[in-house]
């Protein structure tokens, strides 16, 4: 097909950009290179940090109407305790009806509320079921749940049928469609009747298994109450509505209950709850991300539009000579554009290859299973940053360019003009004020985390080894044989039973009567444990002593033949303090009282304060109560002698099923679980550390492009100088100068910014580090001596040329 003129006019005129675009680059490799490898590392921290900060911003959003769906939240906080994502399910029925509701959506815990049991024969295979909820049949209206075999509301709908996770299903019988296959739970057989797909993680919702909740049977139970609303609902009026209903079903006097709706999508963000099905986000890890990434995207941007500036200087006899042959201004900034296109568009897709490399690593490090996808949405975003890229760093060198006089370029003032000068040194301001705003959030974050990992909690995790959710009824026995059995094995230390995890939350909570009246105000939380929980645990026995068998009544009973129960206590030092008294030794033997739960307790114990749950959560008084418990299961904690934990952890595992106690027991060590309290933080350390090092690479980089062309504008004076005596060092001092001179500048700015950003972070913590002078001052440095260093290998090839090399037509 023959093209017309204007089309190959417009054919020959872009290969000639392009051709000139290659030839430049040829010329210029060193620039090429600097401009190509600074870009493309820039571009692909941006692209890491981006995704990991979409896949957090992703949770729930693939669900039908989310953005109209609510989860209902107890907010117990003005009593002392948390806010759970669990209420009655007979309060949300009673207000199914009201006009700002549309339907209602319910999820229970199977176990905690002993609808059924875990535990079940598949011929003759024993497994505990994971995950396992009942829910309301209208789950498809309110989950993206995809059903691969049989029917999801069948199952939901039906007694004594079940729907499991493809997963679920596979690890029970072998294959995926399990539709028709029966298993036993000891007293009834249950049915498959659906088989759905695992859920997506990033969603805030984990379960496996699925029967039927049928309110009716099971009562008021407590479960996940999500709500869909229309467009005109007032959320605030709802959340009262709901706690005015739950004070006046229950006869709440004085009540400070409060209840929260919080929206699909924040749900993973607000999930703080040890009752939350997995643990939530942090979007302060998510602000840092974006932060970051827009950073390093600007630092990126800076280096390559600096590096640009100075490149076009070095073709001021070229610009000349094109416009002296009558090339137009629109000729010259197309050309300019073009040139920035081509090595922008080479620098993302050399990032992209480096994303694909680097992302498992970056997976392991923040504990996500995020990946690249090209989808419609993420290539439009590379082509808006490609095309914004080009347009930022291309419009000064062709703005410069085609308004420049021809006498200007050939005089040579257009490399000492003052705007580009201005531009360029503002540039490298801006990116030392980055390195050293990282630098010190990366020595504070350490210091914190370091600060953190060494406040005493008050227990002792390591050498524990933990077996997770054992039968309450069956565990809770002061004369347990597993118990003495474990105790009696070569590598244990000592062993005992308690129905909180300390090292994530509370499970009940008691409200006491001192002898001197002081009553809290707040419900105070308490473990409930077995014996020799002092030793068990590690805790810093201040006063008194641990529970033990010596002492049979330490363990719950009844007086007499009366309702009153009694039993041993052991509390920290924090309540004692403010029960109004200081002495700990003073409290013991003393009785406390609830009355709500009619029982009497003797202070047998004091201890030093314990810390239970994450970093940022506040020391709280708290109890230890021998033999009661009203959780549904406990865990088992053994104090193992460190080189004997591996034996002893096999040597348990193998106890527990052999008394049938659990068919599949979860077992860990309580140092690995205490450890997961700081991953947020450790995740913020790295990033934050990774970046910081990634910034300075990055601005080396500007300031070797700069200082090049620094070194190259001036060598006719580092000639001069040296005729007239002047030494190496003293040259390289003098270049280095200027380019302290911004870093000094660049700390005046980076030092209130980086003060306010670290301050408000640290806020969130109870205990937090205070932002030492000599941390600023190490990142200065730190700065400073990467500026010196930088400039000085450049400068001392121009110190170390020959004069007469420089001057010879002078």
């Amino acid at each position: 097909m023959l093209r017309s003129k204007p089309q190959v006019r417009l054919l020959n005129m872009v290969i000639n950009y392009l051709v000139t675009a290659l030839r430049t680059f040829k010329q210029q490799k060193q620039h090429f290179i600097l401009n190509i490898l600074g870009l493309s590392v820039g571009l692909a921290a941006a692209i890491l940090v981006a995704l990991f900060a979409r896949y957090e911003l992703s949770f729930d959003k693939n669900h039908p109407n989310y953005e109209s769906v609510y989860r209902l939240h107890l907010d117990l906080s003005a009593i002392g305790y948390e806010v759970i994502p669990l209420t009655s399910s007979e309060i949300a029925q009673k207000l199914k009806s009201h006009k700002d509701i549309e339907d209602i959506f319910i999820l229970s815990d199977v176990i905690d509320y002993e609808m059924a049991t875990d535990q079940i024969q598949v011929k003759s295979n024993k497994f505990n079921l994971r995950n396992f909820y009942a829910a309301t049949s209208n789950i498809e209206q309110f989950l993206a749940i995809k059903t691969r075999f049989g029917n999801l509301q069948t199952a939901l709908s039906t007694p004594n049928k079940v729907a499991l996770s493809v997963s679920e299903a596979t690890r029970l019988f072998g294959q995926s469609n399990a539709v028709g296959k029966v298993f036993s739970d000891g007293e009834k057989n249950i049915t498959v009747a659906a088989i759905f797909e695992d859920l997506p993680d990033n969603s805030h919702f984990l379960f496996d298994t699925l029967m039927p909740l049928d309110l009716t049977e099971f009562g008021d139970t407590s479960g996940y109450i999500y709500i869909k609303t229309n467009e005109f609902a007032d959320i605030k009026a709802l959340e009262e509505l709901f706690a005015s209903t739950m004070i006046s079903q229950y006869s709440l006097k004085n009540s400070q209950l409060k209840y929260r709706l919080v929206a699909m999508p924040d749900i993973y963000f607000f999930a703080k709850s040890s009752f939350d099905f997995k643990p939530g986000g942090s979007e302060t890890l998510v602000n840092i991300s974006i932060g970051l990434s827009l950073l390093l995207l600007l630092i990126a941007a800076a280096n390559f539009t600096n590096l640009s500036v100075a490149q076009l200087l070095h073709r001021t006899k070229e610009i000349a000579i094109r416009k002296t042959l009558g090339a137009t201004k629109l000729q010259l900034v197309i050309q300019f554009f073009v040139e920035a296109l081509l090595l922008i568009s080479l620098s993302m897709l050399i990032a992209l290859c480096m994303v694909e490399l680097f992302i498992p690593v970056f997976n392991e490090l923040s504990h996500r299973p995020f990946s690249l996808q090209f989808d419609a949405e993420s290539i439009t975003v590379m082509i808006a940053v490609i095309l914004g890229l080009t347009l930022i760093s291309g419009f000064y060198p062709a703005y410069l360019v085609a308004n420049a006089p021809l006498n200007t370029i050939l005089s040579g003032e257009l490399k000492n003009g003052r705007s580009a000068i201005i531009i360029r040194k503002g540039l490298l301001t801006f990116q030392a004020a980055i390195a050293v705003s990282l630098i010190a959030g990366t020595l504070l974050c350490l210091n914190q985390l370091t600060l953190l990992q060494s406040i005493n909690s008050g227990y002792q995790p390591d050498g524990r080894i933990v077996v997770h959710s054992l039968d309450s009824d069956t565990m809770m026995d002061k004369e347990h044989i597993v118990v003495d059995k474990i105790r009696q094995l070569s590598g244990v230390n000592q062993v005992t039973t308690v129905d909180s995890d300390i090292t994530d939350s509370f499970g009940e909570e008691y409200r006491f009567t001192w002898p001197n009246g002081h009553t809290e105000e707040g419900l105070m939380p308490t473990v409930g444990s077995g014996f020799s929980v002092v030793e068990t645990l590690g805790l810093t026995l201040l006063a008194g002593r641990d529970f033990s068998t010596e002492y049979q009544t330490d363990w719950l009973h009844n007086v007499g033949d009366s309702d009153l129960q009694a039993m041993a206590l052991i509390v920290t030092e924090k309540m004692v303090k403010r029960a109004g008294y200081q002495n700990p030794e003073d409290v013991i033997g003393m009785l406390v009282t609830s009355e709500y739960d009619n029982i009497t307790a003797t202070i047998v114990g004091v201890v030093a304060d314990v810390k239970v749950g994450s970093a940022t959560e506040a020391w709280v008084p708290i109890s230890f109560s021998c033999g009661w418990s009203a959780q549904t299961t406990v865990d088992l904690v053994i104090n193992s002698k460190l080189d004997k934990i591996s034996d002893v952890y096999n040597e348990i595992n193998n106890l527990i099923q052999a008394f049938d106690l659990k068919n599949e027991p979860e077992i860990t060590l309580m140092d690995a679980d205490y450890q997961q309290n700081f991953e947020v933080e450790e995740s913020i350390f790295k990033l934050v550390q990774i970046f910081s090092g990634l910034a300075i690479v990055l601005t080396c980089v500007g300031i070797f492009g700069l200082a090049s062309f620094s070194a190259l504008r001036r060598q006719k004076e580092v000639a001069v100088r040296k005729v007239l005596g002047a030494s190496r060092i003293s040259i390289m001092n003098l270049l280095a100068k200027e380019f302290l001179i911004l870093v000094a500048i660049s700390i005046v700015i980076a030092y209130p910014l980086t003060y306010w950003l670290v301050g408000d972070w640290l806020a969130n913590f109870n205990e937090r580090v205070d932002q030492a002078l000599w941390v600023y001052l190490i990142a200065a440095l730190s700065v400073a001596a990467i500026t010196w260093l930088t400039v000085a290998s450049l400068t001392f090839k121009a110190a170390s040329t020959r004069p007469s090399l420089t001057l010879r037509y002078e």
